[in-house]
């Protein structure tokens, strides 16, 4: 294993977030039996609060529930289905925390405690901040689902600390074409919702971010956050691999370098990272796209560039074989993008 990373056959995941699955499913009319069909998970793990689960176990658990849910808004309704109980220590330090902007920053320090998969981060401006996720098991069946899951534990969590049903974002973007059950995220959001974007991200007032949480109280928080950095000296460094291969590729924005050369600044072999991408998923290759396409819509709403400057900032030399990769990337010419913004 690559020094830092996690595999997916660590026991990293508690069982409060599996055992909710289970009882949305359940919810549903599915049965516990078929939502832990050749998981390997027990009921005794179940009852177990100490007990941890893998990730290979998790898509397993994920693959069973999205086969046999009957609604396409899975994902909405397990994001509001999160109580932030569930989050164990780290929920009782949000719980307590003085404001919102000091919870998101308290999650985004602590929130491999609960899930090492997953990075947030908040990106913070004067007039408006955003809250991203980039997903670190990108497998193809489970990824709509995580963003969904990511939308409603966010808006359903903001509304809930701050005890304000009127807080509502400006924007919800999401990096994956528009689905067929858009009402439902209007009406948990009650705000735009924006598809075909290059990342999944929850934008809003920055002023948001001064709400004060409702059950704040400064010594619990000081007592769990306390805990929470016990528990991440213990667990020991963590971080999924697709994330230190996106961050050196953001190093230098262009100039990309080839695989090797990313083994070698994660001191392993190129094999060997290789093997660690296709265990999660998803491949070297594949990465470098997901980069280039996001740098790619940047700058086509945000900039005026002519293509042929904006194909070279991406690492193209060749306008045309940027339109073509373009075109595979998102199944739209570079002119959707601008004429959307002009529109």
């Amino acid at each position: 294993m690559i020094r830092g990373t996690w595999s997916l056959t660590e026991p990293l995941v508690p069982v409060n977030i599996p055992a909710t699955m289970l009882r949305v499913g359940q919810d549903k009319g599915i049965t516990q039996d078929e939502l832990l069909a050749r998981t390997g998970i027990t009921s005794e793990q179940l009852s177990d609060p100490s007990a941890r689960l893998t990730y290979q176990q998790m898509l397993l658990l994920a693959e069973n529930l999205i086969r046999l849910y009957p609604d396409e808004t899975l994902g909405l309704d397990l994001g509001k289905a999160i109580n932030i109980n569930q989050f164990g220590m780290l929920g009782y330090a949000i719980l307590s925390c003085a404001d919102l902007r000091s919870a998101v920053r308290l999650g985004l320090k602590y929130h491999t405690l609960v899930d090492p998969a997953f990075t947030f981060e908040m990106a913070e401006n004067d007039d408006t901040t955003a809250i991203r996720l980039t997903s670190h098991i990108p497998f193809e069946s489970m990824y709509r689902m995580l963003c969904d899951v990511f939308v409603g534990i966010f808006v359903t969590l903001a509304r809930f600390l701050s005890g304000r049903n009127d807080i509502q974002a400006r924007e919800v973007h999401l990096n994956h074409p528009r689905p067929q059950y858009v009402e439902a995220y209007e009406a948990l959001c009650q705000c735009p919702v924006l598809f075909d974007q290059p990342r999944t991200e929850i934008v809003f007032d920055t002023h948001i971010l001064d709400i004060p949480v409702a059950m704040a109280d400064s010594a619990t928080a000081a007592m769990a956050e306390s805990q929470c950095a016990e528990i991440l000296t213990r667990m020991g460094p963590k971080e999924g691999i697709v994330a230190k291969v996106r961050r050196i590729l953001l190093r230098n924005p262009g100039t990309f370098p080839p695989v090797d050369e990313v083994a070698s600044q994660l001191a392993t072999s190129t094999r060997t990272l290789s093997r660690s991408l296709q265990d999660v998923g998803t491949s070297y290759q594949r990465i470098l796209d997901e980069v280039r396409k996001e740098m790619a819509i940047e700058y086509l709403r945000n900039s005026n560039l002519p293509i042929e400057e904006l194909a070279a900032l991406v690492g193209y030399s060749d306008p045309s074989n940027f339109r073509k990769a373009f075109r595979r990337w998102t199944q739209h010419a570079p002119s959707y993008y601008r004429e959307e913004r002009q529109g």
